[in-house]
């Protein structure tokens, strides 16, 4: 059974230790998570935003809506999985859910970046139903392992609450 719910530090950070181990680009995403201490601290920074992707009571990725701001009824979205559970839909599931939820909440917009040369993150937000606004050029700046410089565009996304539903199943809302 997959579902969506609250992260449980103490349950949780080993699951997502072993995520961030076995997938250099989470890193990215996140500050570095090398230790259970790191995780636990990074599941204390995202507690307000973000809830587990939970697969038969494993968390295997997060789904976030941060930065929320209820007089314009904006909130910036953001996911990852394991790659263990990447291939399934669930990110897209995932995302579409968490959106509904907002929407019924009375939010209006929700926002979402890419990076350009991430396809599969950006097909996940066009199967839940986000529509591509722009590009916006070197907006992220990485220092690779030897000190260097790495610049990415990013493709920029939306969902408006008008807009049509992705035709998705939606995960279970704990």
């Amino acid at each position: 059974m997959s579902r969506l719910r609250p992260w449980n530090p103490e349950r949780d950070a080993a699951a997502v230790l072993a995520a961030f181990a076995a997938s250099e680009d989470l890193h990215r995403q996140a500050p570095p998570i090398r230790t259970l201490d790191e995780a636990h601290a990074y599941l204390a920074d995202i507690a307000d935003d973000a809830l587990a992707i939970d697969v038969d009571g494993i968390a295997v990725g997060c789904i976030s809506a941060a930065d929320r701001d209820l007089r314009h009824g904006t909130a910036w979205m953001s996911y990852w999985l394991a790659p263990a559970a990447r291939g399934r839909g669930l990110a897209a599931r995932a995302l579409d859910t968490r959106s509904r939820s907002l929407f019924a909440d009375g939010f209006h917009r929700l926002e979402l970046g890419a990076r350009a040369n991430n396809p599969a993150s950006v097909a996940v937000a066009e199967r839940a139903g986000f529509v591509r606004e722009g590009v916006e050029r070197q907006r992220l700046r990485y220092v690779d392992e030897h000190g260097r410089d790495e610049r990415f565009d990013v493709i920029r996304l939306a969902r408006l609450a008008t807009d049509p539903r992705p035709d998705l199943t939606p995960l279970e809302l704990a």
